[in-house]
């Protein structure tokens, strides 16, 4: 399963856009998600949620451990 695209982690919950996200000052394309220099309003691309979540300091459960 594809679990890439852009990443948050705000208020202890973690929010994920696979594909873009869209905030009032900012626009942020999958297409386009080298030339963006992050974080873009917390926002950052990872390329799976167990990235995200170990960058994020969120624990992985047992079953993202073992893959």
């Amino acid at each position: 399963m594809n679990t890439s695209g852009f990443y948050k982690f705000q208020d202890n919950e973690l929010f994920h856009g696979p594909a873009f996200v869209y905030g009032p000052t900012f626009e942020l394309l999958s297409g386009q998600k080298d030339i963006y220099t992050y974080p873009v309003d917390g926002w950052y691309w990872f390329d799976t949620e167990d990235d995200a979540k170990i960058f994020f300091g969120i624990p992985l459960t047992t079953e993202e451990q073992n893959g």
